[in-house]
């Protein structure tokens, strides 16, 4: 306890200096300029073709019906009239079909759009799964 005693004025004196640079950089206002090269813009443009170029990747789709194939495209129709935005992929998954919708490329993505499609659908599912770039 002497210890900190010894030292507690020089404690309080950096503590207090430290507090008025921090409080005194907060007030000051400025402008940030950015500056990049022409290089670095053709390499952005060049990883943006690349992304194109590639036809699925890893993200997320919601299911929203398992079962016959018949009644499978029934949903699709109904779906498709309810959400015309949101693309719908059939899959056949040896002895039922599956009605997958969306292509998200996140889960909070796929979160934010299952919250509505619940109301029509409760028993869909949010899906790690391989989906299409747009």
């Amino acid at each position: 306890m002497q210890e900190f005693l010894k030292y507690r004025w020089s404690f309080f004196l950096i503590c207090f200096v430290f507090l008025q640079y921090n409080v005194s950089a907060q007030n000051k206002e400025g402008k940030v300029r950015i500056e990049t090269s022409a290089h670095v813009d053709e390499m952005l443009a060049q990883k943006k073709d690349y992304n194109k170029s590639l036809e699925k990747f890893k993200g997320y789709k919601i299911q929203i019906y398992y079962g016959s194939e018949k009644e499978c495209y029934e949903i699709k129709d109904e779906f498709s009239s309810l959400f015309p935005d949101i693309a719908t992929s059939i899959i056949f998954s040896t002895p039922q079909w599956k009605l997958q919708v969306g292509n998200y490329r996140t889960r909070l993505d796929a979160d934010r759009a299952i919250v509505t499609i619940k109301k029509e659908y409760p028993s869909a599912i949010v899906l790690a799964s391989e989906i299409e770039i747009e």
